[in-house]
Parts: C-alpha cells; structure tokens; sequence
C-alpha cells in the first residue's frame, strides 16, 4: 500500500469548500481486494476501533448531496474497496483526535489501478498523522500483526494537543463560526483573526486586541491587584509582602494563623502553601514560593487563609458569565498503600492526564504538598490507615459548574474588581463556604484576578451544565450580531479579469466602501499607494483580509494556481467566471472550481452561458447561479431564469438583470467595446456588483452617467 503523492489544499479547493487531503493511492496487488474475502480484517479493524461502526462519514461528491450510507460491517459484507476501507479507519482517527471531517471521498483512477482519496483536515500535520495510522492499522489487520490501538490514539490525541488551538480559544471559534464571522489563524500559536479587513478584530486565547495591557501588569502584581480591590470595596484577605521568612513569621502573627504564602507574581497556582499553622511552616514554604517569582522580582505574599473551596468566576465586559467551583485532590487510605501508591491509582483514571483535552489535571506531589506531609510526619513512602485522608493538591480541578447559584452581590463584586483591574475578560479567583451568599457575610475573599483565564472548565465541566462563555467573547468584540464580514468579489483569471476587476472595484465604491484589489502581483487599496505583494495569489488574497482599512476585497485568482494549491481565502461572495474557452476545458474548469465551491449559499457565482461543463459547475455551488451572455437572451437563459436563476444579457442599448419573473433595464447607450469601458467586460462586472448588493437603481444611475 503505497502512498504516490499526498497534497494538502489549505483553502477551498477543486473537491470541496474546506481544507483537503489529497492522496493518490496505489495498493499494488491488493486493488482488487473487497473486505468481504477475508471477514477477519474487518473484525481486526471492529476491535480495535469500535467506532468505525458509528454512523458513517459522508462522503459528498462534488458540491452535491452526501448519499446515505449504512454502517460499516453491513458495507463489508458486501465486499469494500481496500482503499475506501483506509479512508473509513482515517476519518475514525481523525474524530478520535477531536477533529472529525465532514467530508471525505474514495474513488477509482488511472482505470482501477490506483485509488484518491480525498478527506477534510483541520491541521495539515495532524490528517497525515492519521493517514499514516490508518494505514498501520489496516496493513495490520490484514497480516493478522498486533496493533495497540489505545497508545495509537493517545499519540494522536498528544499530537493534536501540540499543534491545535487550544480548548479557550477553540470555544471562541466555535461560537464565531456559529455566527458566521470568519476566523483565521495568524501563526502557529494562538494568535487569530476573527471578522475580515476593516471589521477584524483578533483574539489570543481569552484575550482580545482591546484587552488593556495595563490590566494584564496590575493581574500579575497580586500586591497591587489587592490593594486596589481593597479601596473599591472588593472583600479581599489582608496581609501584604515579606522580603525574609522572619518578616513573614511577623506578619502571620499580626493578621493571625493560619496563613498562605505565594509567590507576588506566579500564575497557575504555583508556589503556594496553605493552611500554615507555624513559623516553622512558613519558614519551610517561603524559599519554595519565592523560588516561583519571576526574575527580578523579591518578596513572597503572606496573606490570611480563607475558608471553603475555590471558585473561579468569569466576567466578560460588564457580566458575570460563568462560575465553577473546585475540589482539593485527596488520596484516602486502605491501610496497605503508600501514599504514592495510592496516587498511581488514582492517576489511571482515564479523565486524568496533561493534556488540555483531559478532564482532570495528574495528581503530582510537588514541593508544597510535600512540605504539608512533613509536618505532619508523614512522607511518600508513608502507608495511610483505612480512611484517612491526605489533601495532594489543595487547589485541585474546577469541576462543578455553579453558574445559577451565584448570589447577585457575588456577581456585582466580580465585575467591579475586573474593571478596576482595567480587564475586559477575566477570571477571578474566590475563595468562600457558600457562592449563594455574599463574601462580606461569610469572609469570602477574591485572591486573585486573571487575564486570558481558562474556558474549557466553562465549556466542559466536569459536572454541571456548560455555559456559552465563548458566545459572549464574541459578542463583547461583535455586538448586535455584527458578522465581521466585508464582501469578497474573486475573479477566475484571464486576459479580461484585470479590466473586469478594476469596473467591479469602481461600482462598489459607489456604496462608500473602501476597496482593496489584488490583481497580479499588485495590490492597490484606496487612500494608499499601490504595493507589488511577490508570492503566491493566496498570499496577496490573504494579505487584503488582513488589511485594517480594507472594506471590500476583489481578486484574481490564477485557475494553475487555485488547481494546485487550492484557494487563499474560505468564502467568495461572489466568484466571476470569464472566458472559461480552452484546448484542456477539464482542467480549466478543475482551476475555477475552488472559486466555485468557495462561494456561500447567500453568495453567488456568475457563470458565462458558454461555459464548458457548465452543468458541473452549476451543481458545485452551494449559493446563486447567474448566467451571462454577450450574445442576448438565449434558450440557455431562459431555462436557468425559469428555474429561480438570475440572468444578464444584452438587449439593443440596454443591460437587462434578470431574477425570477423580474427584469431590470439598465440602459448603456455609448458604451461601445472599443470605448474606454469595454462593453462585454461591463457585463460579468455589473452582474457581480448587483450580486455583491450594489441596488439596480444606484446602478441605473451610474450607466446612466458611466461615471465609473
């Protein structure tokens, strides 16, 4: 089973709208093999992946519907293709590693001989991870060989960990998606775009771009953070900062034991020692907390101990969104374990793990904990008696989500210590008996406030019902169900596109947007000076979207290009076909078609009438069809307008636009193909500029004067 050539479409491409592996398969002299020869394959392949058997991937075909599917061991027994068996095992793994595709395609080529199959990805790294597990699964299954599926999987899920967004901002992207607005990632870390050109904004886990860096300082100083909460009547502990274990002894005596020591600007709940009791105790935690200071930072924090577990409240803008409280991990004896036994236990829990995608964090005895053993004479190799417990972590998960139960005066008080800390989104730390009463009552305190806090313990709590922290990121960036989209006009390429591009450019103008055109390698955008971007289309269509000032983007798109690499960008509004005639009309036609798929269902495609294949490309676009013709109405045009589709033409001096029952008459008289506005180029672009949402009557004005 040989993989001859593996290309990854990072854009719309000619098989479909989303990112696209394309893999040319030669299984030599297993291509006439079907899994109903050897039934033991498939009860290999059931046993080790038992979800092979859960409703089935779809597999659309070009733009059409996916046909219905049944379960995969009904499907075997009929007899499956070896290859199309591979993809199956692929889009299995790929759902495995949180990432399932929801496209997918197996078919025959160079006459059975070899086999493409065609899947969608989320990171390129990741979907060829999983084609090559999937073919080490199947050439195992087939030789009857061992494969341990469970580390195959847990190597895909630590690979998808490493180069996927992280659960934060996944919840972001999810809830932007469900919106519409499109997101784009800027690097390889967490960095992305969300909204397009003039309507971007740009998120860094749970940070946006008007997150105040100034907020971010105060979060990290835990002193100052206090200290202001304190003078806005924010409930916090008292206690301040200690340069030596002897002014921390001090100062324990002066607010009372027991104390907390931690670190003045450590995060993550590092260097923390609670419940200390002693001086001997803080003497023991001081060098370890002071140890988690960054550099150039002195003094340990010494502050009262407050009661009851923790909870995490997040606010968003002006709102308490979510609330979670935590639990301490604890071991409890068996009168036989060692306490490090009895963590190794505990760590088998399938929910436990380091990854962002494990419910639990590994119970781990660090520094702290240890100190905590110690005083009471205890240590790792200590055997516990029957019932007795031994708190590991006292600040262990957020588990239970107690969103409902926070008493309104909670609330008032989370929202104020975030905007006195100057953060648009923030978690803060609480510590108090009873989240339904408030602090003041029971000696709650806030100990810390956050930025860029963790959502997935919101989006997926252990317990509890999740809460759509993601949705109100977004509408704090978004408000009033704003979209972030700005109109994209793509333009197939050709000899005609430029002149077709620059009219379209100069129609919607008119509306009072600023356009941005990419056409070759240069890119002109209204009120600057015009730029040659050397690369690839993709680069020059990304670099408009990511231009501030951009607020309509047209481009040309080369069809060798888009064929061999895919399209720069997930949407085209509207996608301009122009003279589509050609020696080799199938591979033109595969070069438009990334353009074609990239067009959304409220978007459009303007197709000439002409056009080769023209039934293919119709049925490839989820949006509107409209059809153009240089020649006047023809049969062609009449039948598309009578089915629903939109259609332009000529008619003596007049442009006709046609929809349904309805035709426009947009009179073009002196508008000769020799004059300075060529007359069959107007054609295509007045049609995209009315697909773009230019009205029919600002357009009869502007032919009226052609003042383009």
């Amino acid at each position: 089973m040989e993989f001859r050539q593996i290309v990854a479409y990072h854009g719309p491409n000619r098989w479909s709208s989303v990112p696209t592996l394309e893999v040319l398969v030669d299984l030599g002299i297993l291509r006439t093999w079907r899994s109903s020869d050897d039934p033991s394959v498939v009860a290999r392949l059931l046993s080790w992946l038992p979800a092979l058997d859960d409703p089935p991937q779809q597999a659309p075909s070009r733009g059409g519907d996916a046909p219905a599917q049944e379960s995969f061991h009904k499907l075997a027994k009929h007899g499956l293709p070896l290859a199309d068996m591979l993809r199956r095992v692929t889009c299995v793994l790929e759902a495995a590693a949180g990432t399932p595709p929801q496209y997918s395609r197996c078919e025959e080529v160079d006459d059975g001989a070899a086999f493409r199959l065609t899947f969608e990805f989320e990171e390129e790294s990741l979907g060829r991870a999983c084609l090559e597990t999937a073919r080490m699964c199947v050439q195992a299954a087939l030789s009857d060989a061992p494969f341990d599926s469970s580390a195959e999987l847990r190597k895909l899920v630590d690979l998808a960990d490493d180069v996927r967004l992280g659960p934060s901002t996944r919840a972001i992207l999810r809830a932007a998606a469900a919106r519409g607005l499109p997101c784009r990632r800027l690097t390889d870390g967490s960095l992305v775009q969300l909204g397009e050109g003039a309507k971007q904004h740009r998120i860094w886990t749970a940070e946006t771009d008007e997150t105040g860096s100034i907020g971010e300082d105060i979060a990290q100083d835990k002193e100052l953070t206090k200290m202001l909460l304190r003078q806005v009547g924010v409930p916090v502990p008292q206690g301040r900062v200690a340069q030596t274990a002897d002014e921390a002894c001090q100062i324990a005596r002066e607010i009372g034991f027991p104390v907390v020591l931690k670190p003045r600007d450590a995060n993550h709940g590092r260097g923390i020692s609670f419940d200390l009791m002693t001086c001997e105790g803080i003497t023991e935690a001081f060098d370890h907390a002071l140890g988690e200071n960054s550099a150039g930072t002195t003094g340990v924090i010494v502050e009262q101990f407050a009661r009851g577990p923790a909870h995490r409240l997040l606010v968003v803008g002006d709102r308490l969104i979510a609330a979670t409280r935590g639990q301490s991990d604890v071991v409890i004896g068996d009168g036989r374990s060692t306490i490090n036994e009895l963590i190794d236990e505990a760590n088998r829990d399938p929910r436990r793990g380091e990854n962002y995608t494990d419910k639990l964090d590994t119970m781990a005895l660090n520094e702290a904990a240890e100190l905590r053993l110690k005083r009471k004479g205890l240590t790792r190799e200590s055997v516990l008696e029957v019932g007795q417990e031994i708190i590991v972590c006292v600040n262990g998960d957020l588990t239970t989500d107690e969103t409902s139960e926070v008493h309104p005066a909670v609330a008032e008080r989370a929202v104020l210590a975030a905007q006195t800390v100057g953060l648009n989104i923030a978690g803060l730390d609480v510590v108090a008996v009873d989240i339904a009463r408030p602090l003041e009552e029971q000696g709650g305190v806030i100990i810390e406030v956050n930025a860029g806090p963790a959502l997935s313990i919101h989006v997926e709590p252990l317990y509890g019902h999740p809460q759509p922290v993601g949705d109100a990121i977004v509408e704090l960036m978004f408000p009033g169900g704003e979209d972030g989209r700005i109109p994209i006009v793509g333009i197939a390429g050709g000899s005609e596109a430029s002149q077709i591009g620059l009219l379209i450019a100069g129609l919607l103008r008119k509306l009072g947007r600023r356009v941005g055109i990419a056409l070759g390698c240069e890119i002109s955008v209204d009120g600057q000076r015009p730029y040659v971007l050397r690369g690839s289309d993709q680069d020059r269509i990304r670099s408009l979207l990511l231009h501030p000032r951009v607020e309509a983007a047209i481009f040309e798109s080369q069809s060798e290009e888009a064929l061999a690499i895919g399209l720069g960008c997930e949407r085209c509004d509207v996608a301009v076909l122009t003279n589509l005639a050609s020696a080799n009309a199938e591979t033109l036609i595969d070069g438009v078609l990334p353009l074609v798929h990239a067009v959304p269902p409220e978007g459009a495609a303007i197709i000439p009438a002409t056009a080769p294949h023209i039934d293919q490309l119709l049925s490839a676009c989820r949006g509107h069809t409209l059809l153009y013709s240089t020649e006047g109405e023809t049969a062609r045009l009449r039948d598309h307008q009578s089915r629903g589709g939109r259609v332009a033409f000529f008619m003596h001096d007049s442009l006709i636009l046609g929809t349904g029952p309805n035709a426009f008459f947009l009179p073009i008289k002196g508008i000769e193909s020799s004059g300075p506005i060529v007359r069959e180029h107007l054609l295509p672009a007045v049609a995209a500029a009315w697909s773009a949402g230019v009205p029919v009557e600002l357009l009869r004005d502007i032919l009226a004067r052609t003042g383009l």
